[in-house]
């Protein structure tokens, strides 16, 4: 009996480390099998080993597009350099297509935003979604301004959507860009209070994860040049990380994740593209400075 034990132990992980090596459309297909596999393939200890396997295979790219419809390209690299492209549009239970954002990605769940500013976290492989609850301080959608930010609190074990609201109507009341903090495991909403920085310096831009931080470009006050801030999802505060060594008002950059780096890009010209990658996380000698001519450049989110 010892020895059959052993034995169906040992199957179990093999078992288990052949399904950690299967892409996330396989999981999601063996999901249905049988409820024990169904709550295995669940667990989030599995889920955790499952993406940090992954997370560094860059043979298949997968962009997220929201245009009224929410559908996913993916892009497969072959051994010979060959690219397959395959596009799906994503249709949820109970929800229909007035999709307006795709504002942030982490371990493959997707921040997507409604019409009326309804958000949602969902799995675009599994059309699983979790609606996110109204937040009672938030600002009057009609009189503000707001953008967002989602990612994973490693220190807390728990995902969490950042939003930056102000309002945007002419001599206010209140000039604050107020930081509102959504946990998903607690499932409410916190105010942290203000931010120390001037947020509508450049378009609404959704929060930009990297090395657990959101990133956005601001000012300190309106009148003062761009810089580029962190927010640390873990400890909630705001940090200025070292911006390109370059000579451009960085208000004219957008800022997008590079195979877990941060990147910035500009076109100041009809077919130029200046784009600086930072190689080496918060060492300003690590910018990296290219200038690309182009025809067309299109910018979708990448999900992580």
């Amino acid at each position: 009996m010892a020895n059959s034990n052993a034995a169906a132990k040992i199957l179990e992980e093999i078992i288990y480390d052949i399904f950690t090596r299967l892409p996330a459309k396989s999981i999601g297909h063996f999901r249905c099998v049988s409820k024990h596999w169904c709550s295995l393939l669940s667990d989030p200890k599995f889920i955790k080993i499952h993406l940090t396997l992954h997370s560094h295979k860059h043979l298949v790219d997968k962009l997220i597009v929201a245009s009224h419809f929410l559908h996913t390209i993916t892009f497969t690299h072959d051994a010979q350099g060959e690219i397959d492209v395959i596009s799906r549009k994503l249709d949820f239970q109970q929800l229909s297509d007035h999709w307006l954002s795709v504002d942030g990605s982490c371990n493959g769940l997707v921040l997507a935003i409604r019409r009326g500013e309804a958000k949602y976290f969902i799995n675009p492989t599994t059309l699983k979604y979790h609606k996110i609850p109204n937040f009672d301080l938030a600002l009057p959608v009609s009189d503000s301004c707001s953008m967002y930010g989602f990612g994973y609190d490693v220190v807390n074990d728990d995902y969490k959507v950042v939003a930056l609201s102000y309002y945007d109507i002419d001599e206010p009341d209140i000039v604050d860009t107020f930081v509102d903090i959504y946990f998903l495991r607690k499932g409410l909403w916190k105010r942290l209070g203000s931010s120390p920085y001037d947020h509508s310096l450049t378009d609404p831009a959704s929060g930009v994860l990297v090395n657990g931080a959101l990133h956005w470009l601001v000012s300190r006050t309106s009148n003062n040049p761009c810089v580029l801030v962190a927010f640390d999802l873990s400890d909630e505060t705001f940090l200025e990380v070292p911006v390109p060594p370059t000579d451009y008002n960085y208000s004219f950059f957008e800022l997008v994740p590079l195979r877990g780096r941060l990147c910035m890009f500009t076109s100041l010209s009809k077919d130029t593209i200046t784009i600086c990658l930072m190689e080496d996380y918060g060492v300003n000698v690590s910018w990296t400075i290219f200038r690309q001519i182009y025809m067309i450049l299109l910018v979708h989110h990448c999900v992580q």
